[in-house]
């Protein structure tokens, strides 16, 4: 192997160790105005708010993920809006806390939950819209 390929190697090694893995969505991207269909409609919602800085969302995200695949929850409606990327339309619905799942039935919000990372308050809040 030439020295050129072996700094080559090296280089992606040293950058895969250095850059976080990628902010997976666990639902629909944020839209305001399909968030507002949805609700228009009576869809049962869950509206997740983290941001790929926050270590607490980070712990969120995979337990929220691994309820959406339970036959019970495949009702739900889920967004996922990025706090950063966000603001303006968060502010809207007073809704500017990470780590923060919010349930709505019939358009109206139901449920809060902020800073909950243990599967079973998820799951507890989860159960809440059925």
């Amino acid at each position: 192997m030439n020295i050129d390929r072996r700094i080559l190697l090296f280089g992606f090694a040293a950058t895969a160790l250095i850059v976080p893995p990628a902010h997976a969505s666990n639902g629909l991207p944020f839209e305001a105005a399909a968030f507002k269909a949805a609700q228009a409609v009576g869809k049962t919602i869950v509206l997740e708010i983290t941001a790929k800085w926050c270590g607490p969302c980070q712990r969120q995200r995979p337990v929220v993920a691994k309820l959406l695949e339970k036959p019970e929850f495949a009702q739900l409606t889920m967004f996922d809006a990025d706090y950063d990327a966000h603001k303006k339309e968060l502010l809207e619905i007073n809704a500017l806390q990470l780590t923060t799942l919010i349930l709505y039935r019939d358009g109206k919000e139901v449920a809060r939950s902020s800073g909950a990372t243990s599967p079973e308050v998820i799951e507890a809040f989860f159960r809440k819209a059925l």
